[in-house]
């Protein structure tokens, strides 16, 4: 997984707005292609910390964070 890291401080991606899930990195799978994984940050959410792909959050009825256009960009609107 290509990880994303605040590099001031080598912590895990910081949520500055109220958003349900930050947008981690990219997973590979055997077959060539990957998915986004995100990681849970909704207050008080049960599984808060977690990373997981975009179809568990939906199923979570979690927000989906900005939008991406291709493998390795990452578009904020």
């Amino acid at each position: 997984m290509a990880d994303e890291q605040n590099p001031a401080t080598g912590s895990e991606p910081q949520n500055t707005r109220d958003e349900d899930a930050v947008f981690k990195g990219w997973q590979e799978t055997g077959r060539g292609s990957s998915f986004p994984l995100y990681m849970i940050t909704a207050a008080d959410h049960p599984s808060r910390g977690s990373t997981v792909s975009e179809r568990t959050l939906h199923k979570l009825n979690l927000q989906v964070p900005g939008s991406r256009s291709a493998k390795g960009s990452f578009d904020l609107e």
